[in-house]
């Protein structure tokens, strides 16, 4: 192995490194979001005890958290079908420009060899 792979593999690993470490951020930065909101909730009913509204707070910063993650599944499975999808479209086009390419080709050898044979006589 050169040094160049190597680079290039640490390279990938500290994207990724940093990739997990947005990830981590973002998630707790929601849950903290989601419990200032299930807070302020609990703030605009004052007659609970502070058993119950150490309980709301709970169950609707779960509630919350539950919500948003099934959103975030279902946006990754629609990325995942969107990049299926355009995968799929740019082995067609690159297809079709390839046979393309290939017919103009050959269309001009046709020209250059029907001109050249013209020329020979």
């Amino acid at each position: 192995m050169n040094g160049v792979e190597g680079g290039a593999r640490d390279s990938a690993d500290l994207a990724a490194g940093f990739a997990r470490l947005e990830g981590y951020l973002m998630a707790n930065a929601h849950v903290l979001a989601a419990r200032t909101a299930a807070e302020g909730l609990a703030d605009r009913m004052p007659w609970l005890t502070a058993v119950e509204r150490t309980e709301l707070v709970r169950l609707s910063t779960a509630d919350r958290i539950q919500a948003s993650r099934e959103h975030f599944e279902a946006v990754a499975v629609r990325a995942r079908e969107l990049e299926e999808e355009y995968e799929a479209r740019y082995r067609e086009l690159r297809r079709r420009v390839l046979t393309r390419g290939v017919a103009c080709l050959a269309g001009c050898l046709a020209l250059c060899t029907t001109t050249f044979v013209a020329a020979q006589r």
